[in-house]
């Protein structure tokens, strides 16, 4: 008879633990299995999955793909005597000639958006992803506007 604190086995088969993986494992080549938190209290607790989602990296790829237009947008508006940059740290790097300007925004943009992959399941995470991706499709818009606004074809 149980007195309440033992627990009762519940497995069918042998502890899947105990044999090793196979070598050519599809879990090797598309990584964990681990999508989402498998129990309730689970939910609750913090955790760092192994599989994304295709939406995650479409997510991360637009914004990836934003701060790279926005770093040739910039450059375009400064060579063309349209802009100044006015980000203190980025206008240095900009001291330096335009390649080393993208090469830090991309470390800048890269860095971020690898820590916002990891932490994916914190509403935080969610919420920042979201508002960057809203600011940086603003920046860009703006910028554009302001291309085709200098532009010698507007006829606006």
């Amino acid at each position: 008879m149980l007195n309440g604190t033992e627990k009762i086995e519940r497995r069918n088969a042998p502890d899947r633990r105990q044999i090793p993986s196979d070598l050519f494992s599809v879990y090797k080549v598309s990584g964990r299995q681990r999508r989402i938190a498998r129990r309730r209290e689970d939910n609750r607790k913090h955790l760092i999955a192994d599989v994304y989602s295709s939406r995650l990296w479409l997510k991360l790829l637009s914004l990836y793909a934003l701060s790279l237009i926005d770093a040739y947008l910039t450059i375009l508006l400064i060579n063309l005597g349209i802009a100044e940059e006015i980000n203190p740290i980025m206008a240095f790097y900009l001291g330096y000639g335009s390649r080393s300007f993208v090469m830090i925004k991309v470390m800048f943009t890269a860095a971020p958006l690898f820590l916002l992959c990891l932490s994916k399941d914190f509403s935080m995470t969610k919420i920042t992803l979201k508002s960057s991706i809203m600011i940086y499709l603003i920046i860009v818009i703006y910028e554009l506007s302001i291309i085709f606004e200098h532009s010698p074809f507007s006829y606006f």
